[in-house]
């Protein structure tokens, strides 16, 4: 106790100056544009400052996270660094965005606003080599399971995400903000999900393997769906390149996850020993794709401040119905409770980059902001109300069944 207590307050001493160097080292920048963003040779030492306090930021960080974490000796620096850029993705993820954000004039010319399904691509890489023999077999021996919650997920979001875009969009703004609005939010509700799914179904002690086989069929089979569902949702108000989307997708969603899978069959041994940076890799290279598509749409974020609260009801919404329902509507097709935990996840989150880069590439830059909301609303939905609901009910089962043990071992004894 001695020993926790100094450790506990200089972590929370690091992380109190972590958080400041970060938020102060966006004001800079932003406060200097006027909060309307600028090219970044515009202002040299707002660049640097804003640097200089990320890099020192993410040092804090990094050193409240060694503390927490009390790292073996044997475990290398390397290793550290990894970890914490895998636990600390929603940071990045936040610093990528609001680097987008503040030198859009130049960010969204560069190679990361013109290119960034190509760096997305990186990210469903990661995906796909980690996908492995294990997995494909699990499966085909849980064909119905599997088969059902990707069913689920299919009919929940889609139909959901339609009601949400008339009720708080169309009743409210006008037709023509109303339907890019409902167009971003169609693009994010058929997207896959992603390995943010698997990892909250792992700390929930949910079906882990039931989790990342429905992720393997919902991402294999997104290209089909998604540009039909959007052609027949949304398909009377906008016009929809389907047979350009179904290609783009197949492009840089599943031919990326199927020869990454391919490959790391074929080579496991490869996979293992690389597998502590594709963590990493995943979390930087998506913080890029969020980096080049909220630079795209920044301008008409600026010009549409208003629609933002409207956003944020929907995307709430959204999210509260597709975690419920996918953890509910399972109870009546006699899933078990972890497999329940894993279905909720499955249907409520989705694969932040896919619909923002969709939206940026085929429709009004006002279809990026539903789904840029929703990637942080999604996980902080997920985490501050499901998790800690099911981490609840996992310690009170665990510590019944510790004093049934216990109950049992003093019977034994007195007989």
């Amino acid at each position: 106790m001695s020993t926790t207590a100094p450790k506990r307050r200089a972590s929370r001493g690091l992380k109190l100056a972590s958080y400041a160097a970060l938020v102060l080292g966006a004001l800079i920048p932003l406060g200097t544009s006027g909060f309307t963003g600028m090219p970044l040779s515009e202002h040299p030492a707002a660049l640097v400052g804003n640097i200089a306090l990320w890099i020192a930021g993410l040092v804090l960080a990094y050193r409240a996270f060694v503390v927490d974490k009390d790292f073996p000796a044997e475990r290398k620096t390397w290793q550290r660094i990894c970890f914490f850029i895998t636990t600390g993705s929603a940071t990045l993820l936040m610093l990528g965005m609001t680097f987008g954000f503040t030198y859009h004039p130049s960010i969204g010319t560069s190679f990361f606003g013109t290119n960034f399904t190509t760096v997305l691509m990186i990210t469903l890489v990661v995906m796909g080599v980690q996908i492995t023999l294990a997995d494909w077999k699990a499966v085909v021996k849980d064909a119905k399971v599997v088969s059902l919650v990707v069913l689920v997920r299919w009919l929940v979001m889609p139909l959901t995400g339609y009601c949400v875009s008339f009720l708080v969009f169309q009743l409210f703004l006008s037709p023509e903000i109303a339907g890019s609005l409902a167009i971003g939010m169609m693009l994010l509700c058929t997207s896959p999900p992603g390995a943010a799914s698997n990892s909250l179904t792992l700390i929930s002690k949910g079906d882990l393997a039931l989790s990342v086989s429905a992720t393997t069929i919902n991402v294999l089979i997104a290209p089909f769906l998604q540009p039909l569902l959007i052609k027949l949702f949304v398909g009377g108000t906008a016009n929809v390149d389907t047979a350009g989307m179904f290609i783009d997708l197949v492009g840089f969603v599943l031919a990326p996850v199927v020869l990454a899978s391919v490959f790391g069959a074929l080579f496991p041994r490869f996979v293992v020993k690389i597998k502590p940076v594709l963590g990493p890799l995943a979390v930087v290279s998506l913080a890029c794709v969020l980096m080049g598509t909220i630079s795209k749409g920044a301008e008409t974020i600026l010009a549409n401040l208003n629609v933002l609260p409207y956003v944020l009801v929907a995307c709430v919404i959204q999210g509260l119905a597709g975690l419920t329902l996918g953890y509910y509507l399972p109870k009546y097709l006699g899933f078990t409770r972890e497999q329940r935990i894993a279905s909720s996840f499955e249907v409520g989150v989705e694969n932040a980059a896919i619909a923002p880069a969709l939206a940026a590439t085929y429709f009004n830059p006002l279809a990026i902001v539903p789904a840029i909301v929703y990637g942080k609303t999604q996980n902080i939905l997920a985490v501050t109300i499901f998790v800690r609901k099911f981490q609840r009910e996992n310690e009170a089962k665990e510590k019944a069944e510790n004093m049934e043990k216990t109950g049992e071992v003093s019977v034994s004894a007195e007989s």
